[in-house]
């Protein structure tokens, strides 16, 4: 999930799991608890397993909350 992108001052990159009735959708809160409902859905996946779950080229907007609490998960 992408929020602002507008804006690429407030531009972060977060996590969500996704939503269990329509897999691939997020579901409605980030892993760090905002809502995800004004924010956008980017298309990218990790290669594999054991990947980070970003992408390498957003490595410096990462929501550093959803981080932690992704590879605590």
């Amino acid at each position: 999930m992408i929020e602002n992108p507008d804006d690429p001052d407030l531009l972060l990159v977060h996590a969500a799991a996704s939503e269990p009735d329509v897999p691939g959708d997020p579901g409605p809160v980030t892993a760090c608890g905002l809502g995800t409902g004004e924010m956008i859905k980017d298309p990218w996946r990790p290669a594999g397993s054991g990947q980070r779950w970003y992408p390498q080229a957003l490595r410096d907007r990462v929501c550093l909350q959803c981080d932690k609490a992704v590879r605590l998960s």
